[in-house]
């Protein structure tokens, strides 16, 4: 009788122990996935006398926005929804330019880029999520939208971690 009650216990322990280190693995293991963010935030659509961002200049019209954000994570997940990202000209407005880049910077210097993406001509929308080699850190985190043609020449939207 003594050994089955010892072996009950140990039992019982050891499932205790099992369970209780369910919850950190599922954890650690959500992080991996989902990692934390570098930078969440909102675009701002650029005009020709905005400042230079990280030495990139702003496009050379201006440009406006209905609705656009930005989620850069340490695991290197970009998602990026733009909506209405145009020129606005005489009679309405229109995109022009039908690929863009997600460029995330570091303390000013080019970390990462989204490559290509596709935006539409001439609603100026885009939604798009992409893995990209990212560092871990990110300090003072950036993100321009460049016309891919123009990525480190030119930006059109920005958003800044805030």
């Amino acid at each position: 009788m003594k050994h089955s009650k010892l072996s009950v216990a140990m039992l019982a322990a050891g499932s205790a122990l099992a369970l209780s280190l369910v919850p950190a693995a599922a954890q650690a293991d959500q992080g991996r996935h989902h990692g934390h963010n570098l930078i969440r935030a909102d675009f701002t659509p650029s005009m020709p006398d905005d400042a230079p961002i990280n030495g990139v200049n702003p496009g050379g019209l201006p440009w406006v926005l209905d609705r656009g954000q930005v989620r850069w994570r340490d695991n290197g997940r970009v998602d990026v929804r733009l909506r209405g990202l145009q020129i606005p000209r005489n009679g309405g407005e229109d995109n022009p330019v039908a690929s863009i880049d997600a460029v995330l910077y570091c303390d000013g210097v080019m970390a990462a880029d989204s490559g290509p993406q596709p935006m539409t001509v001439p609603g100026g929308d885009a939604r798009f999520r992409a893995m990209v080699d990212t560092p871990k850190t990110c300090n003072d985190a950036t993100v321009l939208i460049s016309p891919s043609a123009a990525v480190g020449a030119a930006f059109i939207a920005s958003a800044m971690a805030g």
